[in-house]
């Protein structure tokens, strides 16, 4: 583990000010004095891979790369590239920046998207990861001596040790208490939280919902006896925080007391949005793939397309943060796809958060929790069909209800199918909101 961070003033309103406040051009020029750094390193090391694809690129020198700008050359890397390179060089691929002599914890990815690729970190890695991570809770509140309970998995995947760690790293008690695996755990969970008043949670959705209802089911009021309010939270407070993959930045930002967009830590990383058909960047508030090159870390990445659909927010921040904030939407591949009735043929992508935050709308649905599916077909229907855990009378004025507001918030039509409460699966982790059928 890292070292313990530098105690800091609870009533600093930023972690690292110095940085979090740079105006812009004293930003970029730190980040291509970085970036600068870091193509050095894959020519002279080398890192293979890297190479290999910028020399595919025209870029055979670290100097035919002038600024930020020249970024644009170089195509994004994707995790099948990662996983090729792991299968063409087993076990740990021709990509890493540092040697396995320096490398001091192993995880791996979720593997949601096909073969869990492989994650190393140094001791310099994982310094990296833990202040980037303490800017984010510090914005949240947390603060040296506080209590924070979370539920993140421990083992292979490496986020709960990443959580563990970094809160510690700042100076806080951590409960970790993992995922809502068996009633006979959630109970226990539950009755340590009620002894130890956690100051903070932070819990996936589904996680919270399980041990909200855990708490219920044992006689406890969970706000009055935890002081836990997690489960049925809005929606968008997915926006709160942005990923960049643990293989990557874990925690690429979060959000500020304005709550509208997450601030990157653009010292740590050059962070792109762009359209994954053209490959141009996308403009402030459009939807586009989230692309990263790392600029710190002895294991990084060049221009690596996480798969993630995000938006930019390029308004300047009253909170005094230069750096850019960032909505996080959801994955590529739980894109739905649809084709409105129109002249033009145009086809729409709905996410699961686009659901959430119109289901949210409706209170019927939203307490305890909103519990929905996004139903995707081989080919784009006219509608976007939710499946929506719901009350069973009024069904037909509640169904032309969301039907109505969906044409005003999202543009398309909607077909919702009402089931029964506990008729949807619940998930210990990150919830599958989206079901492949036929038809």
């Amino acid at each position: 583990m890292s070292s313990p961070s530098p105690q800091r003033p609870a009533e600093q309103a930023l972690y690292e000010p110095g940085i979090q406040t740079l105006a812009a051009e004293p930003l970029r020029a730190l980040q291509e004095e970085r970036l600068a750094r870091q193509l050095r390193r894959v020519f002279a090391e080398p890192v293979p891979l890297f190479r290999r694809h910028l020399e595919a690129a025209g870029i055979r020198d670290p100097r035919d790369v002038a600024g930020l700008a020249d970024l644009a050359r170089i195509p994004p890397l994707k995790k099948s590239d990662l996983r090729a390179s792991e299968a063409a060089v087993p076990p740990f691929g021709d990509y890493r920046g540092s040697l396995p002599a320096s490398w001091v914890r192993i995880g791996q990815t979720t593997g949601s998207s096909g073969r869990p690729t492989l994650i190393v970190w140094t001791r310099r890695d994982l310094e990296i990861d833990y202040r980037a991570a303490a800017r984010a809770r510090w914005r949240w509140g947390l603060r040296p001596g506080m209590v924070f309970a979370q539920a993140h998995p421990h083992g292979l995947y490496a986020g709960g040790w990443h959580m563990s760690h970094g809160v510690e790293f700042m100076g806080c008690l951590d409960i970790p208490s993992g995922p809502p695996a068996t009633a006979e755990h959630r109970r226990k969970v539950v009755r340590l939280w009620q002894r130890l008043a956690p100051d903070m949670y932070r819990l996936f959705g589904n996680a919270g919902v399980k041990y909200y209802e855990t708490a219920v089911e044992m006689n406890l009021d969970p706000a009055r006896d935890l002081r836990f309010e997690q489960a049925g939270s809005h929606p968008a407070s997915q926006f709160e925080a942005v990923s960049a993959g643990l293989e990557a930045l874990g925690m690429l930002g979060s959000a500020c007391a304005e709550k509208n967009g997450a601030h990157l830590c653009e010292d740590l990383a050059v962070v792109e949005v762009i359209d994954r058909r053209t490959g141009h960047a996308v403009g402030h508030g459009e939807r586009g793939n989230l692309v990263v090159t790392i600029l710190e870390k002895d294991n990084f990445h060049i221009r690596y397309d996480l798969e993630d659909l995000v938006r930019l927010n390029l308004d300047p921040c009253p909170c005094g943060e230069t750096h850019r904030r960032m909505f996080y939407d959801g994955r590529v591949s739980d894109a739905v796809a649809v084709a409105p009735d129109g002249p033009d043929g145009r086809i729409v992508e709905m996410l699961p958060i686009d659901a959430a935050l119109l289901l949210h709308e409706f209170p019927e649905l939203a307490v305890p929790s909103i519990e929905y599916q996004l139903v995707r077909r081989p080919q784009p229907g006219r509608a976007l069909e939710l499946r929506v855990e719901g009350p069973d009378d009024a069904a037909g004025d509640l169904v032309a209800a969301i039907a109505r507001r969906a044409r005003e918030r999202l543009g398309v039509a909607v077909e919702v199918e009402l089931v029964a409460r506990g008729a949807l699966p619940r998930f210990d982790f990150k919830a599958a909101r989206v079901v492949d059928e036929a038809g």
